[in-house]
């Protein structure tokens, strides 16, 4: 995992001249501006994934906020490592327990957290808290759509996450928007998930209407075992297989000499 270095301009010089450079360096292309007075290396920051970006956010916002703020939803997602389609969010997603409505701020989310019992963590590198998998899990499914939210439940599942206390935290938060699609989003979740390339075609196939499939399902024969499968639908007698990018860019999956471009 790359950890990117938030370089500190600004008030962190009192001269005032670094700044500047800095400034310049990121209207140049050299450095990458996350708020003012923090940056990142621009070549590094390309190298990074999109978590490790997210995660260099919340390191540039952390002095900057009040103690008391939660870090959570999408940013609690790329601190538990759990597996998001594309860049995370430009802001960083934050509970404020005193505050029952949302505030939208240029760098940071705040989510209202009045009245809500958090189920927390700490951050070892700075002390501040997290919602932990449960309640980050829970977050996910009620506020954004099931192609985000299945793949993380999936893969909290398979990390050792309960099911049963994800709807427990869901049902605690009361009437709620959002209820309904995070149900939805239980229903689906399944810990035997393969990546998370499966988990959001299987909820493309719950969007067409497919029957829901048995998923790593292992075949044998007299001679023993034969393979295993994404998904089999029993009813139909039909498997389907994913074909995620992996398998032709991963060297451990290819036979010693074959590249993506080789055909066996």
């Amino acid at each position: 995992m790359t950890r990117l270095t938030i370089i500190r301009g600004g008030s962190a010089d009192p001269t005032g001249t670094r700044g500047r450079s800095f400034r310049d360096a990121a209207d140049q292309g050299s450095l990458v501006r996350l708020t003012p007075g923090r940056f990142v290396d621009a070549t590094e920051w390309r190298r990074a994934t999109p978590g490790e970006r997210h995660i260099a956010r919340i390191k540039a916002v952390h002095d900057r906020i009040a103690p008391r703020l939660v870090v959570a939803h999408a940013s609690a997602a790329a601190l538990h490592g759990l597996p998001w389609h594309g860049e995370f969010p430009d802001v960083v997603e934050v509970i404020d327990p005193e505050r029952s409505t949302t505030q939208s701020l240029t760098h940071v989310r705040k989510r209202p957290g009045r009245g809500r019992r958090l189920r927390t963590q700490y951050m070892i590198a700075n002390g501040r808290r997290v919602t932990d998998l449960t309640s980050t899990v829970a977050d996910l499914a009620i506020s954004f759509e099931l192609r985000l939210s299945v793949p993380a439940l999936d893969v909290a599942l398979a990390a050792g996450c309960v099911l049963a206390d994800v709807r427990t935290e869901i049902e605690a938060r009361g009437a709620v928007h959002g209820r309904h699609r995070a149900a939805v989003a239980l229903e689906l979740a399944d810990g035997a998930s393969g990546s998370p390339g499966e988990s959001v075609a299987r909820v493309a196939l719950d969007e067409v209407g497919a029957p829901r499939p048995v998923l790593q399902r292992a075949f044998h024969d007299d001679a023993g075992f034969i393979g295993r499968v994404d998904f089999w639908f029993p009813e139909q007698g039909v498997v389907l297989e994913f074909d995620g990018r992996t398998k032709y860019v991963d060297p451990a999956l290819r036979r010693p000499g074959m590249s993506a471009a080789t055909s066996s």
